[in-house]
């Protein structure tokens, strides 16, 4: 069984299809990525995918559970994280309370436990400190860990953001474009952060992106899609010399 299926999936905004009956599976302990031109609907199937819309048509089903009509707040408990083109951190918060932020649907102690502080509060504080760690280690930030947001770099955001979203201590990670804004070397690194997070955590990673040299050195299977539809589906090698994909992205023939 797949660890994500999407069957059939399309929404409409009036009378526009901006995903019309898009079906994949993305298997556990790959790299899945979406690519395609401005507009082709990619980013649109993540906010279906994280239930921030709600599909028109289709099924959702995740781990054998259909949650095409789960709420967006259960999303995260469920195993599934993600990341936004545009970087969504709490900018006057440390590296280390962004993290500890994506803790919470782990969350497991009571109000009145927290106001006395009980042992088992304190023990639930050291474990999600220990697993906020293991991120931080895995992802090169311990120079960062007591710095403000607001002071850093728009390359080490991008990572901190990731860094957040597998606190939560995902099975499948969403990450929307995670070589936007990066510079060449920055976006190598990328490249390893991705491939560690494959092996080392045995997470999934579902992506959209638009770097080709990317694309092709993490992705074990690529989605093309143009206007919401589907154009090809296989490895890197064989969608990017697809000849449809090639002319929604050059607009011509080969």
């Amino acid at each position: 069984m797949s660890l994500l299926s999407v069957e059939n999936l399309a929404i409409h905004f009036g009378g526009i299809k901006a995903v019309d009956q898009v079906s994949f599976a993305v298997e556990a302990g790959e790299v899945f990525t979406i690519i395609g031109p401005n507009g082709a609907g990619k980013t649109t199937i993540f906010n279906l995918i994280s239930r921030i819309y709600d599909p028109t048509e289709g099924r959702l089903i995740f781990d054998g559970v259909d949650f095409t009509t789960m709420p967006a707040h259960r999303i995260a408990g469920l195993g599934i994280a993600r990341t936004f083109q545009n970087i969504e951190l709490f900018e006057h918060a440390t590296v280390l309370q962004n993290l500890l932020v994506g803790r919470q649907p782990h969350a497991r102690v009571n109000l009145l436990s927290e106001i006395l502080f009980l042992p088992s509060v304190r023990r639930a504080e050291i474990a999600h400190r220990e697993k906020v760690e293991e991120i931080i280690d895995l992802l090169d930030l311990q120079a960062y860990r007591e710095q403000m947001i607001a002071n850093l770099p728009y390359g080490v955001r991008k990572v901190v953001e990731m860094a957040r979203a597998l606190c939560t201590e995902p099975k499948l990670l969403l990450l929307d474009e995670p070589s936007s804004g990066l510079n060449v070397e920055e976006t190598q690194d990328m490249s390893y952060w991705i491939e560690d997070i494959k092996r080392r955590l045995g997470v999934t990673v579902l992506m959209v992106e638009h770097d080709m040299g990317l694309v092709s050195s993490v992705s074990d299977r690529v989605l093309a899609l143009n206007y919401g539809r589907v154009l090809a589906q296989g490895s890197p090698e064989e969608v990017q010399r697809n000849p449809d994909v090639i002319k929604a992205y050059l607009g011509g023939e080969e």
